[in-house]
């Protein structure tokens, strides 16, 4: 299988790029358990202060991968869904990393893509990047970037977007306080690795201790969320106006409801 996920360090960080840009650096499922491996691997490396968690080119991550999921669909019977145990899990991991997680968005950030973004502790982009949970369009849930968004952002915004997958810019994003600060394309990554030198001043225990506090004390409720969101993703899969949008959307036409 492909390798999709490129890791390097350049200490105080360790960078994890998403690397499928033909397909939209679509995630499949083997490219979630890369991801999650790469969350390991610099989770041992004692030098590695910060993770900074990117795409290729001029996308951050467009999502699961549709063609798979499309390959996978059946309206008439409960399938299980390896992905959606793997991408509830990743965001458990990274929700529970131990060092501070740092997205920079590159551009589009979609759906699963959004939902990463969102369980990293500080979000910086460029100017051309995008946040959207375009699932109610493709007859799906977004079961997990839902409770994510509650969490950063409250009920009211996270039935905003989840009802109207509507597409968020980053000036719009850091006037909520979701995105922290936006940069010139090229200077990216210089930015975020600004952000690990920064945080390298700080108490790794502190910070992880900080991240407790946060994503286990304070938002105790979120496990359960992310856990009920995950139920609810694979049950949307099921159905036919799935079948439809997925279909739809791959075919490049709108779809019709029944």
């Amino acid at each position: 299988m492909k390798n999709i996920i490129e890791v390097r360090k350049d200490v105080p960080s360790g960078t994890i790029v998403i690397n499928n840009p033909a397909n939209g650096n679509a995630l499949t499922t083997f490219g979630l358990i890369q991801l999650q491996e790469a969350l390991g691997d610099l989770h041992q490396e004692k030098n590695v202060r910060a993770v900074i968690l990117t795409g290729s080119q001029q996308i951050f991550c467009s999502g699961t991968d549709l063609k798979q999921l499309q390959s996978n669909l059946n309206p008439q019977e409960m399938l299980p869904h390896q992905d959606v145990e793997l991408i509830a899990e990743l965001l458990m991991v990274m929700l529970r990393f131990p060092k501070p997680i740092i997205a920079a968005l590159n551009g589009p950030a979609v759906g699963l893509g959004l939902a990463i973004a969102l369980a990293a502790d500080l979000i910086i982009a460029s100017e051309g990047a995008t946040l959207v949970s375009p699932e109610v369009h493709r007859g799906l849930v977004p079961g997990l970037t839902l409770g994510l968004l509650e969490f950063r952002l409250g009920g009211s915004m996270a039935a905003k977007l989840g009802l109207l997958g509507a597409a968020m810019t980053p000036t719009e994003a850091k006037q909520y306080g979701l995105v922290h600060d936006i940069v010139d394309d090229e200077l990216l990554w210089a930015r975020a690795q600004q952000l690990a030198v920064d945080l390298a001043q700080g108490s790794a225990q502190a910070q992880q201790m900080c991240k407790k506090l946060l994503n286990e004390t304070i938002a105790e409720r979120l496990e359960t969320t992310l856990t009920l969101g995950a139920a609810m993703v694979a049950a949307s899969r099921t159905t036919s106006h799935a079948s439809e949008g997925i279909n739809a959307f791959l075919e490049k036409r709108k779809p019709t409801w029944d």
